[in-house]
């Protein structure tokens, strides 16, 4: 259970810085390398709109790594919750990644994202694996050596 414990809690920061960084007072002094041939005046409103639109993509990630944080502390009852993570990098991160790749986004850094994201969905099923494994161990343990019924 601790694999997934510490899953939750490195996930969880991951989410949360990510997040940070896409949060306007940040995400501003990089807009630029985040969307390459950004053609609008800096400071226009579609500078702002962009900037508050992604503030949305940041307080969402912001909110699941706190979630997956607090799930550590109850591991056991937040199985799903390793699952949505699971789930929204295989969508939100592994295919969105390649969308971008396609769309002309710079490949070192989608492939870079891509990999955070391979490594969170691979180590999450690991996590979840041996959770389950460490949950059915001693229940199969007792069973095998319960004493037999006399007749």
């Amino acid at each position: 259970m601790k694999f997934l414990v510490w899953w939750f809690r490195i996930v969880g920061i991951v989410n949360i810085t990510l997040g940070v960084m896409w949060l306007p007072f940040l995400n501003a002094a990089r807009l630029e390398l985040s969307v390459p041939g950004w053609d609008a005046p800096i400071g226009g409103a579609a500078y702002r709109g962009f900037l508050d639109y992604m503030l949305l993509f940041g307080l969402d990630l912001i909110v699941l790594g706190v979630f997956l944080v607090i799930a550590s502390f109850r591991p056991e009852q937040s199985r799903i919750l390793a699952w949505l993570a699971i789930g929204l990098s295989a969508v939100r991160g592994v295919l969105d990644d390649v969308y971008m790749i396609a769309a002309g986004y710079p490949l070192g850094a989608m492939l870079a994202f891509i990999a955070v994201h391979l490594t969170i969905i691979a180590t999450g099923i690991l996590a979840l694996r041996s959770a389950s494994r460490a949950a059915v161990g001693p229940t199969r343990a007792r069973a095998t050596h319960a004493p037999q019924p006399t007749v």
